[in-house]
């Protein structure tokens, strides 16, 4: 029969292998969540949220080993609170030297014109971005002037009561599509 001490232990060769297995998912991880982040921010599905989630449960598993105990979970979690806090601050000052640039925003749509394009590169469709505008407020496509989706799968809505400012546009792929009457009375 197995102690206590021996149920909640754990070796320093297998914590060892809890540290490499958590660095190697966590990469793993963090390249598959960075390939459908922009979706997933947008407009998960339910059928996105149960594969993240089978993800997240098979690597945890994997991570653990073939005994999971007190003290590898223990492990396990500090590795990887580790691994966000160096890789955090990593991206972060690469951003902050711009040596990291990540996603460009795009432009989903302008005034009434949908860029069906655009929905289809990033999982998107219009009934999506449909519920996304009434979420916004926005009960007539005369509403708006541009939707952008964001670097980090938000989406902007900016409305045509006011002229945009061609500085709010800096950096978007497609708004040399959008039409000088929307910046009129602007400062341009």
């Amino acid at each position: 029969m197995d102690t206590i001490g021996e149920l909640l232990g754990i070796s320093l060769i297998d914590s060892l292998a809890v540290v490499i297995s958590a660095t190697i998912l966590y990469a793993t991880v963090g390249i598959v969540i960075r390939g459908w982040g922009r979706r997933l921010n947008a407009s998960a599905s339910a059928g996105t949220i149960a594969l993240i989630t089978l993800v997240g449960s098979i690597a945890a598993r994997a991570i653990l080993g073939n005994s999971p105990d007190l003290l590898g979970g223990l492990v396990a979690i500090g590795t990887l609170v580790i691994l966000e806090r160096v890789f955090g601050r990593w991206t972060s000052a690469m951003r902050g030297r711009n040596v990291y640039r990540g996603h460009s925003p795009v432009l989903l749509q302008i005034g009434d014109r949908v860029r069906v394009e655009h929905l289809d590169r990033f999982g998107l469709n219009e009934d999506s971005l449909r519920s996304l505008l009434r979420q916004q407020g926005i009960g007539h496509t005369d509403d708006v002037a541009v939707v952008v989706l964001e670097p980090r799968g938000g989406i902007s809505v900016l409305r045509r009561d006011r002229p945009l400012q061609a500085s709010m546009l800096e950096g978007v792929e497609g708004a040399e599509d959008v039409p000088p009457e929307l910046f009129r009375g602007a400062e341009r």
